[in-house]
């Protein structure tokens, strides 16, 4: 499966320097608890736009990279996680009422893009810390 660069488009990070072109790319957050997000990634390859049409997305936030216990199952079946081909964009959706139930301070999340034949790229990992 192709690699594909990442720029996160959100208040959250600043875009510019966290563009990466690598076949998983690590974008750690901060979040507050009790607030829901919307977080907007660009894909691109290094020839310009990464066509994802025909592609699903899977991914899990979890306490601990290594874990087995799911927090949250994302997906773009649940809506939490979501497609944009025309602009090479995927969103992650994290709701109010995950943020709030969160024991954690820190958990970890990855996202990955299956294609048709459901092969699966992980293309963003990294840690989330919830702040209260």
């Amino acid at each position: 499966m192709a690699s594909f660069c990442v720029t996160i488009f959100d208040t959250i990070e600043n875009a510019a320097e966290n563009d990466a072109c690598f076949g998983t790319s690590t974008k750690n957050l901060s979040l507050n608890k009790g607030s829901s997000y919307r977080i907007t990634y660009q894909l691109s390859k290094n020839s310009g736009s990464a066509s994802i049409v025909g592609y699903t997305l899977r991914g899990q936030i979890k306490p601990t990279s290594t874990s087995s216990t799911i927090l949250l199952d994302m997906s773009t079946s649940n809506l939490l996680l979501r497609l944009d081909p025309p602009n090479s964009r995927i969103m992650m959706y994290i709701p109010e009422s995950f943020t709030e139930s969160i024991s954690e301070s820190i958990c970890y999340y990855y996202i990955e893009l299956l294609n048709s034949g459901g092969e699966a790229s992980r293309i963003i990992q990294g840690q989330i810390n919830f702040n209260i």
